[in-house]
């Protein structure tokens, strides 16, 4: 499975709740041996230490104030992140999102859809590139 050359997979959560982003921690500690999680609260704080980080695998919320969509974080994101797989990830999976632009985002995917271990590998072994 794609893993940084240090043996552990290098992932950004951009969550602005907490709890959600501890559950996803928790649950991708279960899923791989060696992991290394960075949590961001807000897109500018994702940009703006993303500088210094090669994420291999990011999971997007979609609603980050002052952002309500998709569609106004993924032109923000993925530049930030640009040899990241890009997972989108919410409550409500009713919006759509135009992904033609960008070949490494996936989703969206419903957070209640990725609470054991097994379901978020099946997920991430789908979307991240294998070496």
């Amino acid at each position: 499975m794609g893993q940084a050359s240090n043996g552990a997979l290098n992932v950004a959560i951009i969550d602005d709740d907490p709890v959600e982003t501890e559950i996803l921690s928790i649950l991708m500690d279960e899923v791989f041996d060696g992991v290394e999680i960075a949590s961001f609260g807000t897109i500018s704080e994702f940009v703006d230490r993303s500088r210094h980080a090669d994420f291999e695998l990011v999971f997007l919320d979609r609603r980050l104030p002052p952002y309500s969509s998709f569609d106004e974080t993924l032109p923000l994101v993925v530049p930030a992140a640009p040899k990241a797989s890009i997972l989108l990830i919410t409550a409500h999976t009713f919006e759509r999102v135009e992904l033609s632009r960008y070949p490494n985002v996936a989703g969206p995917f419903a957070k209640l859809d990725l609470m054991t271990p097994e379901d978020l590998r099946a997920l991430i072994d789908k979307h991240l590139p294998h070496e």
